[in-house]
């Protein structure tokens, strides 16, 4: 049995993740938790990529189906530390919400 550090799509070391591409898009829980706005809350896609047009900008916005979630510490469905079977993918986003206890699986591996 594979472990942590044996399998998956990550990189052997901390460095070797630092001397890697560098992202060009980021994944953002935007949540309305104390305010007066009664939404769901979203998933704000941003994109990082210097040398893009819109560089720095949402590009987009994937909002929850219900209210009152409190998107937290969201993770990946494979370990950033694992690397070397190209059969895994980290393709999932987990998004836990710390009020309703509901979680949320994204698909950020198709448009």
């Amino acid at each position: 049995m594979a472990k942590c550090g044996e399998c998956g799509p990550g990189y052997k070391t901390p460095l070797d993740a630092m001397k890697g591409p560098r992202e060009e898009i980021v994944y953002l829980p935007c949540i309305y938790r104390n305010t007066e706005t009664n939404k769901p809350d979203y998933l704000a896609t941003v994109d990082v990529d210097p040398k893009s047009q819109t560089y720095c900008q949402v590009i987009h916005r994937l909002p929850m189906p219900n209210v009152n979630d409190e998107l937290h510490h969201s993770g990946w469905n494979a370990c950033s530390s694992c690397f070397g079977d190209t059969t895994k993918k980290r393709n999932r986003l987990i998004l836990p919400s710390l009020i309703s206890s509901r979680i949320y699986v994204i698909d950020t591996g198709t448009s």
